[in-house]
């Protein structure tokens, strides 16, 4: 009876230190329990969600691609008037664009070429478009404008009533002159609209040839 009341007694004690052991460990906080970890966490609502390819596409293409392929879509155009229509050239067909200035005459050239300029060192011929195509004279004021351009790399003025600026023009808007065309048709090469407005693309290598 001795060593079963020392067990039942011994089993009591143990008992009771690990009763008294589990109310003094530290109690472990609320927030800590309730709080989910950081990878269980929802995404916020309406978060956006970004593809990585699509951020790697968009890392990686240029910039400058639209504006490329938008410039080899056109043709810039200097537009200057004759009369009371619009004529164009290439851009890169011109030179400079000067002033009205004194022209001096020359002896046995024909009408349409008034006179020569000297420019830089260089006597350049000057021929009046109105008289070259056929058309009436046209206004000579201080708005008045000398077109220098470069044909078989000879340069030439061409008198103009007005420079009226640069225009860009697709290649397939460039349609061929109507047959209707009498005066200086020769001299065209086509009809270009932007617009709404109607623009006469000149042949150079005809209109100044020299």
């Amino acid at each position: 009876m001795d060593i079963l009341a020392a067990r039942k007694k011994a089993a009591e004690g143990a008992r009771t230190k690990k009763k008294a052991g589990a109310e003094r460990a530290p109690a472990v906080p609320i927030a800590a329990v309730e709080a989910p970890a950081p990878e269980e966490q929802q995404p916020r609502e309406h978060a956006p969600i970004v593809d990585a390819a699509a951020k790697q596409d968009a890392a990686v293409a240029p910039a400058s691609e639209p504006d490329e392929a938008l410039s080899s879509q056109v043709i810039e155009m200097l537009s200057f008037r004759l009369g009371g229509e619009e004529y164009i050239v290439k851009v890169e067909q011109v030179k400079e664009v000067l002033k009205l200035m004194e022209l001096t005459p020359v002896p046995h050239t024909p009408e349409y070429i008034p006179g020569v300029i000297s420019l830089r060192g260089s006597v350049l011929p000057v021929f009046d478009l109105c008289k070259r195509l056929g058309l009436a004279d046209g206004i000579r004021d201080e708005k008045s404008r000398i077109v220098v351009v470069s044909l078989d790399e000879e340069d030439v003025g061409l008198l103009v009533d007005r420079v009226t600026g640069v225009v860009r023009i697709p290649p397939d808007a460039v349609r061929p002159a109507p047959e209707s065309i009498e005066q200086g048709a020769e001299f065209l090469r086509g009809i270009a609209r932007k617009d709404e407005k109607l623009y006469i693309l000149l042949d150079l290598e005809k209109a100044a040839g020299v």
